[in-house]
């Protein structure tokens, strides 16, 4: 059989796949890993130095900067957050519709915590998402697009169910961005540049591409999947079509907010450090106590069923990227999808993980010492391709890895 890096080559020299950066490590610092592969642009190669469009795997670095809040005092997990985010005081909820059609409402009962935020319990959900959204905006006579909106406007939205009740992925972090701000009264690129990056020699990320030019000129240059009629935002579908590139960038540029649920830009290699931090448990960034939450069932029962639902999609069930074996036992934790139960590329029980738009995944696994991250920029998410190569490379790291133990 053809290594892992053959295949690889293989793909991302077809186009099957756009290229990629491959990082994977051990707690111990025994096993180490880190591949570039194929083309960043149309006219460079990729490099280990290359950033990317980041999207969702911001979210870890939102929920560590609010967990850091969480040990100073400045806020508790189950506090509620309208205190610093006003915004979300006495919320409704869409409960369905009128016999003409129009949407109907009632006041939450439950006020939103810092908890419900960062496991995507609040209600809170995305406008690409659920059609009760496009409903919403149309009656208000809004066109949503994905750029060109300021942050409050942009989340500002009705809630899907009661919070705590139930699971749905959407815009938590981004509000938990705001509120780790206003607390600390410095955006969120201050924050995060003296509280996660700083301590571990982290120079290129940043929310804000414009101000740094060494960020920008590195960026991998987005690719999509091409035979698609939505290529940018619609399902994936498994075919034989290669990639193309676009000029689609994502993020407005310039952009004057700092999402925290998606929008940092930065280096695949220095967004590992933060994975290894956590992995090590070194005490740069939390507390042994802290991390032990994050790795920690988050979810009610109502939230467990949700996330079930969502995992059950079609396009997940066909091999998605990032996607979840049918039946397989999962729940949130603080920071992404917390599995409860082994899994078949080698994740152990108590692996915490999660994606990003453009078809990136970061997996940080505890019992068995791991940590890995699979970077690429091509959209649709769910690509089917760069699915079958994570999974591809995932196995290969767990193999490799338990190799290099028993020497």
């Amino acid at each position: 059989m053809a290594s892992l890096e053959d295949q690889v080559q293989k793909a991302v020299d077809a186009r099957d796949i756009p290229g990629i950066i491959l990082l994977a490590s051990d707690v111990n610092g025994n096993f180490k890993y880190e591949k570039a592969f194929g083309p960043k642009t149309p006219t460079e190669p990729m490099g280990l130095d290359a950033t990317f469009i980041l999207a969702s795997c911001t979210k870890l670095m939102t929920t560590i900067a609010a967990l850091q809040c969480v040990e100073r005092g400045q806020i508790g997990l189950d506090d509620p957050v309208s205190v610093i985010l006003p915004e979300l005081k006495e919320k409704e909820i869409i409960t369905g519709f009128n016999d003409d059609g129009s949407l109907t409402y009632r006041k939450a009962k439950n006020g939103i915590t810092l908890r419900h935020l960062l496991s995507h319990s609040s209600g809170l959900g995305y406008h690409t998402m659920d059609p009760r959204y496009h409903k919403w905006r149309k009656e208000r006579g809004e066109t949503f697009f994905i750029k060109g909106w300021s942050i409050i406007p942009r989340i500002n939205t009705p809630l899907l169910f009661e919070p705590g009740t139930s699971w749905s992925y959407g815009t938590g972090l981004d509000w938990a961005g705001i509120l780790v701000s206003r607390l600390n009264k410095m955006n969120l690129e201050q924050y995060m540049q003296k509280y996660i990056w700083s301590p571990l020699g982290i120079k290129s990320i940043t929310f804000h591409q414009e101000n740094h030019e060494d960020v920008r000129k590195k960026l991998t240059k987005m690719s999509i999947r091409k035979g698609l009629e939505n290529p940018m935002f619609g399902f994936p579908v498994r075919s034989e079509e290669k990639v193309d590139w676009t000029d689609e960038t994502l993020y407005d540029i310039p952009i004057a907010d700092e999402y925290g649920g998606e929008g940092a830009i930065g280096s695949a290699t220095e967004f590992f450090k933060i994975l290894q931090s956590i992995l090590e448990d070194d005490g740069k960034l939390l507390t042994s106590e802290t991390i032990e939450e994050m790795f920690s069932p988050q979810l009610s029962e109502g939230g467990v069923k949700a996330l079930d639902e969502y995992n059950a999609l079609p396009f997940y069930q066909g091999g998605g990227f990032a996607s979840v074996q049918n039946g397989t036992k999962v729940t949130w934790g603080l920071g992404g999808m917390l599995f409860l139960e082994d899994y078949f590329t080698g994740r152990k029980r108590g692996t915490l993980t999660w994606s990003g738009m453009a078809n990136l995944q970061c997996t940080i696994d505890r019992e068995a010492g791991i940590g890995a991250l699979y970077a690429g920029n091509v959209l649709p998410f769910g690509d089917f391709a760069s699915g079958d190569m994570q999974i591809k490379f995932e196995t290969e790291m767990y193999a490799r890895a338990v190799k290099m133990s028993r020497l």
